[in-house]
């Protein structure tokens, strides 16, 4: 026995020894970054959807830089590209024009990353090694740590922050170990409980949005994704009224889950029954190609047409609706004598709910903890992490071709959305 212990004993000291000498003589550390006396400061980022979006600027005096990139450090540079804009002496930076557009943070490998603004000049004594010059960037923003969520079928946690040596902006990505309450995508069915929304004749809005929905988290769950739905059929009986905000409201869920894409599923209705055909719903200053895609997919595999609706169209059947100052008037009209506070609504802020208040302050949420009795609260009014968010009215009720369609098509409907988002994904 005593000869057992002492061979166990040697071998822990065999093995930790062999641990020392990896750490401390094999294994390659990463190279320290030389960087510029000067930092970038960066004025902000975000994260809409499954990329991060970063706007910043750097002081400097010599311009005559070849390119400008982003890079990410982890031992060898990997560089992002970045739109620039030059004011006096000062470079305007940022990794898209678009909200939905920027680092794609999901595919990343696990392990540290430093983020540095790289210059390349024109190196006149070897002309095929360009001098590089690196920028710390300072984060000035009132976001000091942001912790995402990737997709499911990548499994990671990503911290991002400036507590390292450098100070600079660094990605810690990790695997996710707990991952029972994050989801990928959250679908909501329109309306619910003491809410049948709109109706025409027997038929109301609720007798198809649960349906297709349900039909959408299948075909999704199917190709390996994790869904959400914000609520059940039958969790509500017809007295029961659905939460918008506060815990496990309808526009809070998505958030909760941590879920990148929302879907909120929904049948139109107009006072003409001339009305009909499809229209998708999104943020303002967006890439369009997910809309465009969801719209053409319904049009192509079903029978529902391109809407005839002109107000707010963006493209065909794709339209976005921010406040007017007109509508900001209308909607905060009344709440003095209701005792109510006034909320921060402006045109930035997205008319339609589902999608701007689970998008974060990029689409102008504004329900903060302003009236949390009469209304409610978004705890992520204004986190500057978002779902990339869509509203689908599915054809006009009160349209007798639009309802003879979805009659027959509910799951062919269902079907072409779910491609159009397993496209999206790389499914």
């Amino acid at each position: 026995m005593k000869k057992l212990i002492k061979v166990i004993f040697i071998l822990l000291i065999l093995v930790l020894l062999g641990y020392f000498i990896y750490v401390n003589y094999i294994k390659e550390e990463i190279p320290k970054k030389e960087t510029e006396e000067e930092l970038a400061s960066i004025s902000e980022y975000f994260i809409y959807g499954n990329h991060l979006n970063i706007k910043g600027s750097l002081e400097i005096t010599d311009k005559n830089y070849q390119s400008i990139v982003l890079t990410l450090y982890n031992g060898k540079d990997k560089d992002i590209k970045v739109n620039t804009e030059i004011e006096d002496n000062k470079i305007n930076f940022n990794t898209s024009k678009y909200i939905n557009e920027g680092i794609y943070l999901d595919d990343l490998e696990r392990g540290t990353y430093y983020l540095f603004l790289k210059l390349t000049y024109e190196n006149p004594e070897e002309q095929e090694r360009p001098i590089e010059k690196y920028y710390i960037l300072k984060n000035e923003t009132n976001y000091k740590e942001t912790t995402y969520y990737t997709l499911s079928k990548y499994n990671n946690i990503v911290l991002i922050n400036s507590q390292n040596d450098y100070g600079t902006i660094s990605f810690n990505i990790e695997e996710n170990k707990t991952n029972d309450d994050i989801y990928d995508i959250t679908i909501d069915p329109g309306h619910g409980g003491m809410d049948g929304g709109g109706s025409s004749g027997d038929y109301k809005e609720t007798d198809f949005t649960m349906d297709i929905s349900k039909k959408i988290k299948s075909n999704l769950e199917e190709a390996g994704l994790k869904v959400k739905l914000t609520h059940e059929e039958d969790e509500l009986t017809k007295n029961d009224i659905l939460d918008e905000y506060n815990e496990h409201g309808r526009a809070v869920i998505p958030n909760e889950v941590k879920s990148k894409y929302t879907f909120s599923i929904h049948i139109n209705k107009n006072t003409s029954s001339q009305v009909r055909g499809i229209e998708v719903y999104t943020a303002d200053n967006i890439n369009y190609d997910l809309a465009k895609s969801l719209a053409e997919n319904i049009t192509t595999e079903t029978e529902l047409d391109y809407s005839s609706n002109k107000l707010y169209k963006v493209y065909n059947s794709v339209y976005t609706h921010n406040f007017t100052e007109q509508e900001i008037s209308s909607s905060l009209k009344g709440y003095e004598e209701k005792n109510r506070v006034p909320y921060n609504v402006t045109t930035n802020s997205n008319y339609l709910y589902m999608i701007r208040e689970t998008g974060g302050y990029m689409t102008g949420a504004y329900v903060d903890d302003s009236n949390p009795d009469s209304v409610g609260v978004n705890p992520y009014y204004n986190s500057n992490i978002g779902n990339e968010s869509y509203l689908l009215e599915l054809g006009y009720i009160s349209n007798s071709k639009d309802l003879e369609i979805l009659l027959k098509s509910k799951e062919k409907v269902a079907d072409a959305i779910s491609e159009a988002i397993k496209a999206e994904l790389g499914l």
